[in-house]
């Protein structure tokens, strides 16, 4: 059986997020997001900008030397965690989030948040079920659609089970 291996990225890991994400984004976003704003993503640079501008945030899952998940921190924010549709739902989202999560509490913080788009309710499920809790909902004027924001208190450690 092969195992997943995750890493932080690298530079030279650029094109393959690129690659990961232009796969996976029209599937995942498709139906939530009006064309006319998914396509600057899909189709244009908007893409390919972010993850050179943020790739040092980001950690990498492989399989068989091949690129098929990535997430992303900002201080406290969870900034993505995608899975290639070939490979979801199969616990890499989980462990992806999970290291995330410890980075976050690593670097000081007692709360993780993050955004969802609303009608990702696939999405929202897994993070409720990996125990976060729904904040608010507002609108990603950028996105032309609204999100959920979402939080989680992350355990200290040495209390147990205290948040």
């Amino acid at each position: 059986m092969i195992e997943y291996a995750f890493r932080d990225a690298e530079e030279e890991d650029i094109p393959k997020i690129i690659n990961l994400l232009n796969e996976t984004i029209v599937e995942v976003y498709g139906k939530i997001l009006p064309e006319d704003r998914l396509k600057p993503w899909a189709e244009g640079e908007q893409l390919s900008s972010d993850v050179n501008n943020s790739w040092q945030n980001m950690i990498v899952a492989e399989k068989a030397g091949v690129l098929v998940a990535v997430a992303a921190r900002f201080d406290d924010l969870v900034g993505l965690v995608w899975v290639h549709p070939a490979h979801q739902r199969g616990g890499i989202g989980s462990v992806l989030l999970d290291i995330i999560e410890t980075e976050i509490k690593k670097s000081g913080y007692g709360m993780a948040k993050l955004a969802c788009f609303s009608d990702n309710k696939r999405a929202i499920r897994f993070y409720l079920d990996k125990g976060w809790n729904l904040l608010s909902e507002e609108m990603n004027e950028e996105a032309g659609a609204s999100e959920m924001i979402m939080t989680k208190m992350l355990k200290k450690d040495g209390l147990c089970g205290e948040e």
